[in-house]
């Protein structure tokens, strides 16, 4: 029996893993799954590294398989986290991606992380050949926008009680894999301020 090399069972691994992903969203046909598997290629990215720089043009989508991401942007010279992303999301600046123009956030790995790597020519081209890939990507689209709609709704809580209620009613998976200063930096509180919150849930749970 011919072992095979872990580099190339991790893609096909993953590359299947993104199939079933866009076959949970919608019915895709042999030939787009082929295509699919045929047109990704497997990566595997260090925790802290940054896949895209404020100023660059994204070119690729990311379907992330292992670990958790999160988009941030500077202002005033601090660091302004404006989502998180765990497993099974598509990741991508859709703005970039749409014009093909310079991102102002920044992505970057959060824990060591994998994930299929999908370029802006090889979407196109879904989009253009395989009729499917439409309504795939207009149910990507909703889980985007809901995920932006989240967060404007958590910018406008002003309690940071509130927020942080809002945030364990809502994405409780997280708390625990992440520094609190990506959470608080998310929220809009400081890192002082969830810690304190923190410790007056737990004891109020205690």
């Amino acid at each position: 029996m011919i072992k095979k090399d872990k580099k190339n069972l991790q893609a096909e691994l993953g590359a299947q893993a993104l199939v079933d992903f866009m076959r949970s969203l919608y019915p895709i046909s042999q030939e787009l799954q082929d295509y699919l598997r045929e047109n990704s290629h497997f990566l595997k990215v260090k925790k802290n590294k940054v896949i895209l720089k404020s100023g660059d043009i994204c070119s690729n989508y990311y379907f992330l398989l292992k670990g958790i991401m999160r988009a941030y942007i500077v202002y005033d010279g601090k660091e302004v986290t404006i989502w998180i992303n765990p497993e099974n999301e598509i990741i991508t600046s859709v703005k970039s991606m749409k014009s093909q123009v310079p991102v102002v956030e920044s992505i970057q790995a959060l824990e060591d992380c994998e994930v299929m790597v999908m370029t802006y020519d090889t979407v196109r081209y879904m989009y253009e050949n395989f009729l499917e890939m439409n309504v795939v990507g207009r149910i990507i689209l909703e889980d985007y926008y809901s995920d932006s709609e989240e967060r404007s709704i958590i910018s406008r809580i002003p309690s940071a009680e509130k927020k942080y209620e809002h945030f364990l009613n809502t994405r409780p998976e997280l708390l625990n894999r992440l520094p609190l200063k990506y959470v608080a930096s998310y929220l809009g509180i400081t890192e002082e301020t969830l810690s304190r919150l923190r410790r007056k849930k737990l004891k109020g749970e205690g």
